[in-house]
């Protein structure tokens, strides 16, 4: 059976659009990553910080982090307890697992724009969006299985004149969003880290940051 010219002309321009999209996708995250600190980011050995979150102005949780790149541990004091996450296995039963769970969460609102490139994330160009007056290049980011919450989604809305976050929108099912800043960037040792973000009534900030090389 002859397949018509113009299905196969329709296929392989999908199958070019599509490459162009990956491609593009891919030089928006590697500007990303590079604007992010991404030479520097090898190069750390320990980083430590407090996760805060606040609701309507009052605390809701702090969890203080001490993360040791070279041993692939994350001491977490949280709610009068403290424990050691390994992060070789991500094993553990009780509090050791609830430190994971904690050093998964809290560190990625902090370094989310430096694991773009990480292995198993899929990258989606979506073009460019206004929001509150600005223009954005929009970056999609999902999972391919890895972490605790592989389903989950993230647009990143990325400052086309620093290549840093302004936002993001994160979405853990179909249907489901929630919008949030990224903000107040401070440079740490070569990592140019938001140290505040807003969504709602809620309010995520970082306090105590310290990046050793």
């Amino acid at each position: 059976m002859k397949i018509p010219t113009a299905l196969v002309v329709a296929a392989l321009t999908f199958v070019i659009t599509l490459g162009a999209q990956a491609q593009d996708a891919t030089q928006l995250a590697d500007a990303v990553v590079a604007a992010s600190g991404g030479d520097a980011w090898p190069k750390v050995k320990t980083l430590d910080f407090t996760f805060n979150v606040e609701g309507n102005g009052k605390p809701v949780i702090s969890a203080k982090h001490h993360w040791d790149l070279m041993a692939e541990t994350d001491t977490v004091n949280w709610n009068g307890k403290t424990a050691v996450a390994d992060l070789k296995t991500a094993s553990g039963e009780g509090d050791t697992m609830e430190a994971y769970k904690r050093w998964t969460n809290d560190s990625y609102w902090l370094l989310a724009p430096l694991k773009l490139r990480d292995r198993g994330t899929h990258l989606m160009d979506k073009g460019e969006q206004t929001v509150e007056g600005k223009t954005y290049h929009v970056l999609e980011m999902s999972f391919d299985k890895v972490g605790l919450t592989s389903g989950d989604k993230y647009n990143f809305y990325i400052d086309p004149a620093t290549h840093l976050v302004a936002r993001w929108d994160y979405m853990p099912a179909p249907g489901k969003l929630v919008n949030g800043t990224w903000e107040k960037y401070q440079d740490f040792n070569g990592l140019k880290l938001a140290t505040e973000h807003r969504f709602g009534d809620k309010r995520i900030f970082f306090t105590d940051i310290s990046v050793q090389p």
